[in-house]
Parts: structure tokens; sequence; C-alpha cells
């Protein structure tokens, strides 16, 4: 058997190097409802991250920003420091402080749920000056915790009814697919109000997460083998 020639010390920083380095290409921004401040139940736009690699993700620190694209007037992203793999957050709009979170996302998931909350169902906030999303055209633009943007979406018009379905994980162009009941996971709100799919996996994403493992499975089978 030949053995390959590694240097001990190259080969410690490799691996040190890749288990601190974060699956960011992992988390797309998976819809989005510039229409929700137009609601009389929770009044916040909100966005939601989805995580379709296969290993936790750290958002620590992370923040987000409108059209504006800047890290300097972003704001961040609280209540949720790590997404697991597969999961999806829902990220809604407060104030600057965040003294008013606890109160819309109830609103928020009696809103959409009524008083059936998915078992799993993980909410957060942001919110500032300057990051309002506008049902005109907008923007949702997702930066780590040194600034360093991560992925986002356009989008432009939309009206209450329906959120961006962005269940095919494109990022840093417009997105336009509305939300359809009974595709990709989307339904309609306990109120009868909207159409979405808060919190739950985009269909392809979930695909890819069931490909993904089913080749880890079988390489780890033909290893054995």
């Amino acid at each position: 058997m030949k053995l390959l020639n590694f240097k001990p010390a190259a080969l410690s920083a490799a691996l040190v190097a890749a288990a601190i380095t974060p699956a960011y290409a992992d988390i797309i921004v998976s819809e989005v409802d510039a229409a929700g401040s137009a609601t009389t139940t929770y009044a916040a736009d909100w966005f939601e991250l989805t995580n379709t690699g296969a290993a936790a993700v750290s958002i620590s620190g992370w923040k987000m920003d409108d059209n504006s694209n800047a890290f300097a007037s972003a704001v961040a992203l609280r209540g949720v420091t790590s997404i697991a793999a597969g999961q999806s957050v829902v990220f809604v709009e407060g104030n600057t402080t965040g003294s008013t979170d606890a109160t819309i996302d109830a609103n928020f998931e009696t809103a959409w749920f009524g008083s059936n909350i998915p078992s799993g169902f993980v909410i957060g906030n942001y919110g500032g000056s300057g990051v309002g999303l506008s049902q005109t055209t907008d923007a949702v633009n997702i930066f780590n915790s040194t600034g360093t943007w991560i992925t986002g979406v356009n989008f432009g018009a939309s009206a209450l009814g329906n959120t961006f379905d962005n269940a095919a994980g494109l990022s840093g162009v417009t997105i336009s697919q509305f939300s359809v009941a009974g595709i990709n996971g989307a339904f309609t709100s306990h109120n009868g109000v909207e159409v979405g799919s808060p919190g739950t996996v985009p269909v392809p994403a979930a695909v890819w997460l069931f490909t993904s493992a089913l080749a880890g499975f079988l390489g780890i089978s033909r290893r054995k083998s």
C-alpha cells in the first residue's frame, strides 16, 4: 500500500480550516412578504431563511439590509443564532429596540396558524431605521458578522395576498414567483388573508437535502462493502 505524503502541520491546518468554514452558500432567502405590513393582524413585513445544507450554520451577528445593500445600514437578526440543516426560519420586522417582538410574533403565529402552531416552528426578528420592505420594489440582503454579503434577492411590486416564493434558491437576482396554495408547501393562512409557507422547508430544498443524505448513505454503504 502506498502511503500518501501528508505533512502533519499542513494536514492539521487543513482540517481546522474545514471545521471552522461555515457553509454560507447553503443559506437562501426562501420567501419574502413585503406586504405583511398591510395586514391588520400582525402588521409587519417578513422574510424567511432556509438552510439547504447538511449541517447547522451559525448566524450569530448576521444582519439584513434592503435594496441599499450596505452593511453599514444593515440591522441585526434577533432571536435566532443558528439554522439547523433543512430548517426554515422566519424573521419578522419589529422596531429598533425589539420591544415589540413578542407581540408581533404572537400575532403573526395566530394569523398564519391559529392555535395550531407547527412543531419546530422558529421565528426571529429584525428592525431599524431604513429597512422597511416596500411593496413597489425592494430587496432583502443578508450579511455575516464581518460584513460579507451572503445571499439576497430583489423583488418587484406586491400586494397583500401572496408572498414571494423562492423555493428555487435563487440568489442575487430578482424573484417574481408568488406563492400558490399546494405548491412548494404553500397554504392559505388561518385568517384567510394570505398564501405562503412560513417555516416550511421549500420542496426543491427538501428534495436536495434528501438527495444529499441519500448520496452520503450510499457512499458509506459502498465503503463498508
